[in-house]
């Protein structure tokens, strides 16, 4: 192949991928996606002492982009799994209610399993219907990280600080 060609065929695909992103953009976010951001942000107003569980850092990001402004605490630390439930547990207090957003995978719902178990064990009250809602509005996604995507829409709310 020459060099012109392959310039030429390399330009044509990053002309693709660029129009490809400015679709996406250019998408306005569906019912199910804005009605995922409103319930995301009325969390903190809906239940007293909300704690929030995911796995990640980028999890966190995510939902204090979209306001959440509960305490969250990430599953992926070095921490023992009985040191981490013991967090949980103290951080929540008597009145807390835990919201555990792990993924929606194969990892997430082994790590929801044991959390949602100890907390029961612990009685500490756990907010399935929430995290069975949250995962109604998110249709295909199966990961918390990939609602970064709705920043990314026309009419998509601006991403706060945290």
């Amino acid at each position: 192949m020459t060099k012109n060609n392959d310039d030429s065929l390399r330009g044509k695909g990053e002309l693709w991928r660029t129009k490809a992103i400015e679709q996406r953009r250019s998408r306005r976010l569906n019912e199910n996606e804005r009605a995922l951001i409103e319930f995301i942000q009325t969390l903190d107003e809906k239940y007293e002492n909300l704690i929030v569980v995911v796995e990640g850092k980028r999890d966190v990001s995510v939902l204090q982009n979209l306001g959440l402004k509960a305490p969250i605490i990430k599953t992926q630390t070095l921490l023992p799994r009985y040191k981490l439930i013991e967090k949980i547990v103290t951080t929540a207090g008597k009145k807390g209610q835990v919201l555990i957003l792990t993924d929606f995978d194969h990892e997430g719902k082994a790590i929801y399993k044991f959390i949602e178990k100890e907390l029961e064990l612990s009685g500490t009250k756990n907010l399935k219907r929430e995290r069975r809602m949250i995962r109604k509005f998110m249709d295909t996604w199966i990961c918390i990280e990939q609602l970064v995507s709705l920043f990314k829409r026309k009419d998509s709310p601006e991403a706060i600080d945290p």
